[in-house]
C-alpha cells in the first residue's frame, strides 16, 4: 500500500507540472526516486527544486562568515537530509530524511527561517500529494480552501517517540544548529572558550541506520565540552562516509590548533584562498589570535595600574522588554507554586541576567536551554526545586514556546 501511494504521488506530481508522457525510470529506493523526480522536473514552472548546498562549510564556520548559511548547510549535510524548496514559499526549506524510520517511511520536515516549520509529513507519499496540490494551487486550479483540505489530510504532526531523540533527523539538525561550533572558533581567536557542558550521554556505537549522524552529533558535543576528540575504539574513521569524515578531520585540526596555539590550517588556507570575503575574515581572525598571543606573553600590570570600568547599563529592545515581562510572570508563578525561593529585591537583577542570557540565543530551543541553566545557576536565586527538564518545560509553557 505505501508503495502504491508513492507511485501514485509521483504520477500526480508529474501530471500537475504538465510534464509530457510517463515519468522516466527513477531510483530504486523511494528516497532516491523522490530525489530523481525533483531533478528531472526542476525546470518546470512551479516545480519544487533541490536546494544546492554550499561547498564544504567549515572555512565559513571557522572564520565567522555570517553572510552565508554555513551553519545551516553544515547541519543539513551532517543530518543526512535532502533539502528542497518551493517557489512562493520564501524562507521555507523542506528536509526529506534519507534514512527510513522504524516503519520504513522517510519523514519530511520543514525549517522556516532556521526554525522548525509548520509543514511535516509522515512519508514522502504524503509530501508528494501536498506538493501536487501546491502546484495546482499555483496554477489557479485549486482555491485556498481546497489546498488547505489537502494539506490537513496529507500532513502529520510528528511528535511521537521517534522525534524525541537522535533517531529523528530533525532532532539531529536542530541539535547541531544549537552547538556553538562557530562561536568556539571565534572564542579561540581571542584566547577564550565558550562554556559548554557535556550532556552526559553514552557514545552511540551501534551500527543501526543513522548511526553516523548520531555519532557526529555526539562527537561535536563532546569536543566542545572537552576540547579534545577521541573516537570510540569500536569505530574507525574509514568506517564513516565522507561528510562525517570531514567533520572528524575538522575537529582534529581544531584540536591541534587549540593545544599548539598556532593558527589553524583551515584559517591559513582561507586567508590565502580565492574567496575574498573569507580571506578578509581569516586575516581578521589571525590578527585577533596574534594579538592575544602577544598579550599573553607580556607580564600583567600591577594591581594598582588596573582600571576597572563599570559595566554599561542594560539596553532594552522591544524583544527584551517582551521577554522580561513574560519571564517576570513566569517567576511569579514559580514562587506562588513553591517551586522557587527568591528575594523580591533581587528579582530585577535576576530578570536582567535571564534576559541577557536569552537574548543572544540562536533559536527558541537554545534560548530555553540558556534560560534554564542561567536560572538554576544564578546567585540571585535562593532555592529552586524542580528538575532542569521541568523548569525548561515550565518556561516553554509560560513563554508561549
Amino acid at each position: 500500500m505505501p508503495q502504491q501511494a508513492f507511485l501514485k504521488g509521483i504520477r500526480g506530481y508529474w501530471d500537475a507540472l504538465g510534464q509530457p508522457g510517463e515519468p522516466p525510470e527513477l531510483g530504486e529506493s523511494r528516497i532516491d526516486a523522490f530525489i530523481d523526480l525533483l531533478h528531472v522536473t526542476a525546470d518546470a514552472e512551479h516545480a519544487f527544486r533541490l536546494l544546492k548546498l554550499l561547498d564544504s562549510p567549515y572555512a565559513g564556520i571557522a572564520v565567522g562568515d555570517a553572510s552565508r548559511p554555513w551553519r545551516l548547510h553544515w547541519a543539513i549535510q551532517v543530518g543526512e537530509v535532502e533539502p528542497f524548496v518551493a517557489p512562493g514559499l520564501e524562507g521555507v526549506i523542506f528536509l526529506a530524511d534519507t534514512i527510513a524510520d522504524h516503519e520504513g517511511r522517510h519523514r519530511v520536515y520543514t525549517l522556516k527561517d532556521g526554525m522548525r516549520g509548520d509543514f511535516e509529513f509522515a512519508d514522502i507519499a504524503g509530501a508528494l500529494r501536498w506538493m501536487t496540490a501546491q502546484v495546482a494551487h499555483a496554477k489557479g486550479q485549486l482555491n485556498d480552501t481546497e489546498l488547505q483540505e489537502v494539506q490537513s489530510d496529507a500532513s502529520a504532526l510528528l511528535d511521537d517517540e521517534w522525534e524525541e531523540g537522535p533517531t529523528s533527523a530533525l532532532f539531529i539538525v536542530e541539535e547541531l544548529l544549537d552547538t556553538p561550533l562557530p562561536e568556539a572558533w571565534d572564542s579561540i581567536s581571542r584566547g577564550q572558550w565558550p562554556m559548554v557542558e557535556s550532556d552526559g550521554s553514552e557514545v552511540p556505537v551501534d551500527r543501526e541506520d543513522g548511526w553516523q549522524r548520531r555519532l557526529s552529533l555526539w562527537l561535536t558535543r563532546r569536543f566542545l565540552a572537552s576540547r579534545s576528540l577521541e573516537l570510540p575504539s569500536e569505530i574507525a574513521v574509514s568506517d564513516m562516509d565522507a561528510v562525517h569524515r570531514s567533520l572528524v578531520d575538522h575537529l582534529i585540526d581544531f584540536e591541534q590548533a587549540i593545544h599548539a596555539g598556532d593558527v589553524p590550517k583551515i584559517i591559513d588556507e582561507a586567508a590565502g584562498g580565492g574567496d575574498s570575503r573569507l580571506a578578509a575574515l581569516a586575516l581578521d581572525w589571525i590578527e585577533r589570535h596574534d594579538s592575544w598571543r602577544t598579550a599573553a606573553s607580556v607580564s600583567a600590570p600591577d594591581e594598582e595600574e588596573l582600571f576597572h570600568e563599570e559595566p554599561p547599563p542594560f539596553q532594552h529592545t522591544p524583544f527584551t522588554r517582551k521577554l522580561m515581562h513574560a519571564l517576570s510572570n513566569s517567576l511569579d508563578g514559580m514562587v506562588e507554586r513553591g517551586e522557587l525561593e527568591l528575594d523580591p529585591d533581587r528579582k530585577e537583577a535576576l530578570l536582567i541576567e535571564l534576559v541577557t542570557a536569552g537574548s543572544d540565543a540562536r533559536s527558541v530551543k537554545h534560548m530555553l536551554k540558556k534560560l534554564t541553566s542561567t536560572l538554576v545557576d544564578s546567585e540571585h536565586v535562593e532555592e529552586i526545586y524542580p528538575s532542569d527538564d521541568k523548569i525548561q518545560d515550565r518556561l516553554k509553557a509560560d513563554l508561549g514556546g
